[in-house]
C-alpha cells in the first residue's frame, strides 16, 4: 500500500509529508468516532474543476513575464498538475470584462444580422486556446450576464429584464444558437448553456432580472425548441441561480419572488420546461435551495457554477471558508466546482470596484506572477480527484472537515481541512487501510491511498 501526502500551510504549500501506517497505528485513539472511516455508499460521480476565463484575467496574464504565464497555463490544465479541464465563458460582457458589451447591440435587430463574436477572439477565445493546449476533451459551459440592452425593459447592461415580447423571445433564443454555432466554427465546443447569470439580482454589473413564470416559458416555448430545430446537441441548466438572498425575506425589503417554490420550482414543476433542462448550476445564495432542488428533482445534475470571490486580500481565511464552501456542494451532489478569476492583477479591482481574489496575482510593473492560497486548494482536488472519481459518504468526527473520493482505478482520495486554532490527530480505517497523521491548526491536507503502486 502507498500512501501519499501533501499539506498546505499559510507559509508553506504543497509540501509532502509522512504518515504513519500500521496495523496499531489507531490503536490510542480512545473515541471510534474519532476515527475518519467509510459507509460504503457511493454517490455522485465528479466530472472535472475548472474556472472562468474573464476578459481581465487574459489582461493580467498578458502582464506577466512570458515564462511564468505560460508555466501557470500549463500547471493549471495539465492533466498531470491541477487538471482543470473545463471554463466558464460569458455570453457577451461580464463584471471582469474590460468593458460592456453584447454579440449584438444593433437596436430593434430582430433577425440577428449584426451578431457577431469579434471582441471573445481578442480575449475569450485565446485564453481558452491556451488552455486546449494541455487539455484534449476540454469543454466549456456559457452563461450571458445581460442581453443585448435593446431587449430589455431598461436599455442598459446592468438593470431590467428580459422583454417579454414574442419578437424579443424568438430573437434572444436565437442569440444563443447563434452563440453556439459561432464557437464552434472557431473549433471550440460549448457543452452548456445556462440560461441567465444570477437570475435574482439587479447588479452594478451587467445583469437581468427573471421572473420563475418567465424563465419557465422562455426555455419551455422557445430556447428549448430553438435548440431542438438547430440540432444542438449543448445542454441547457437552470443557472446560475443565485438565491434566496435569506437576509432580504423581510416584509418591504424585497418582493417574495426568490425562494424556491417562486423560481426553481416554478420552471421545474413545468414538465416541458423540465423536459430540456439537463441539471442546476447554482452559486453564492443558490446554495441555501441546493437541497430542496436535489431532493425533488435527484435524477438532474447539480454543479458549482461560481466561487465566492473575496475582497482581493487572497488571505488565508478566506481560502478556509472556500474549503467549507466546496465540502458543501461536493456533499450536496455537485459534479463539477468552479473557480471564479484564474488571474487578475495585483490590484484584483473589477470594472465596478469591487476588489476580488484569484488564482494567481500579477505585478503589472515587474511581470511577477504569484499563486494564491485558493489555487493550491484547488490543487489538492483536482491535481488528485480524476474525471469519473466518485464522492464516498463518510463516518465519524472528521467527516465536516472531510472530501472522501475514489478515482476509477481505485485510489482512495481524502482532502482534510481544519481551521481550528489548535492541532488535531487525524485517524482513517476502513478494511485493511489504516492511518494517522497530524493536522496542524490552520492547514489543508491531501491523502492518495494507492493498495500499489501503478497510476
Amino acid at each position: 500500500m502507498n500512501i501519499t501526502h501533501i499539506a498546505s500551510y499559510e507559509n508553506n504549500c504543497w509540501v509532502n509529508e509522512n504518515v504513519c501506517t500500521g496495523a496499531n497505528s489507531t490503536g490510542h485513539i480512545s473515541n471510534p468516532a474519532d476515527i475518519l472511516t467509510l459507509t460504503g455508499e457511493e454517490r455522485q460521480s465528479i466530472l472535472g474543476f475548472g474556472g472562468c476565463f474573464n476578459e481581465l484575467g487574459w489582461e493580467a496574464l498578458n502582464l506577466a513575464k512570458p515564462e511564468q504565464k505560460e508555466a501557470f497555463l500549463q500547471e493549471l490544465f495539465e492533466e498531470k498538475n491541477c487538471n482543470f479541464n473545463y471554463g466558464r465563458i460569458p455570453v457577451g460582457a461580464n463584471d471582469f470584462s474590460i468593458k460592456w458589451y453584447s454579440c449584438d447591440e444593433e437596436e430593434d435587430d430582430y433577425a440577428l444580422e449584426h451578431f457577431n463574436i469579434e471582441r471573445d477572439k481578442k480575449y475569450t477565445i485565446p485564453f481558452v486556446r491556451e488552455a486546449m493546449k494541455y487539455q484534449k476533451d476540454f469543454t466549456l459551459f456559457a452563461s450571458p450576464w445581460s442581453p443585448p440592452t435593446w431587449m430589455k425593459t431598461k436599455q442598459v447592461y446592468n438593470y431590467g429584464r428580459i422583454r417579454m415580447e414574442e419578437k424579443v423571445l424568438k430573437a434572444y433564443a436565437e442569440y444563443f444558437v447563434k452563440f453556439v454555432q459561432a464557437y464552434a466554427k472557431e473549433g471550440i465546443d460549448i457543452s452548456q448553456i445556462h440560461v441567465q447569470n444570477e437570475p435574482m439580482a439587479d447588479q452594478k454589473f451587467p445583469s437581468c432580472l427573471w421572473y420563475g413564470e418567465d424563465m419557465r416559458d422562455f426555455i419551455r416555448d422557445y430556447l428549448g425548441p430553438a435548440f431542438e430545430k438547430a440540432g444542438l446537441n449543448t445542454e441547457l441548466w437552470l443557472g446560475t441561480i443565485n438565491g434566496p438572498f435569506m437576509d432580504f425575506m423581510v416584509p418591504g425589503s424585497a418582493p417574495f419572488c426568490e425562494h424556491y417554490d417562486q423560481f426553481a420550482n416554478t420552471v421545474l414543476s413545468d414538465e416541458k420546461a423540465r423536459s430540456y433542462i439537463t441539471g442546476i448550476g447554482l452559486q453564492w445564495g443558490g446554495k441555501h435551495v441546493m437541497m430542496q432542488i436535489r431532493d425533488s428533482y435527484p435524477y438532474l445534475r447539480y454543479m458549482n457554477t461560481e466561487s465566492e470571490c473575496g475582497d482581493g486580500q487572497n488571505s488565508w481565511e478566506h481560502m478556509e471558508y472556500i474549503f467549507n464552501q466546496m465540502w458543501f456542494y461536493i456533499r450536496n451532489g455537485a459534479e463539477r466546482y468552479t473557480y471564479w478569476n484564474m488571474a487578475l492583477k495585483d490590484d484584483s479591482i473589477s470594472s465596478w470596484g469591487w476588489e476580488q481574489n484569484s488564482l494567481c496575482t500579477v505585478n503589472p510593473e515587474t511581470g511577477e506572477l504569484k499563486k494564491q492560497p485558493e489555487f493550491y486548494l484547488m490543487k489538492h482536488l483536482s491535481h488528485f480527484v480524476k474525471n469519473g472519481a466518485k464522492v464516498l459518504a463518510t463516518a465519524g468526527h472528521f467527516t465536516t472537515n472531510t472530501m472522501a473520493f475514489e478515482n476509477t482505478d481505485g485510489s482512495i482520495i481524502l482532502v482534510v481541512g481544519s481551521n481550528m486554532n489548535h492541532d488535531r490527530e487525524f485517524a482513517f480505517k476502513y478494511k485493511d487501510i489504516e492511518f494517522t497523521a497530524s493536522i496542524p491548526a490552520h492547514s489543508i491536507h491531501t491523502f492518495c491511498i494507492k493498495r500499489n503502486d501503478k497510476e
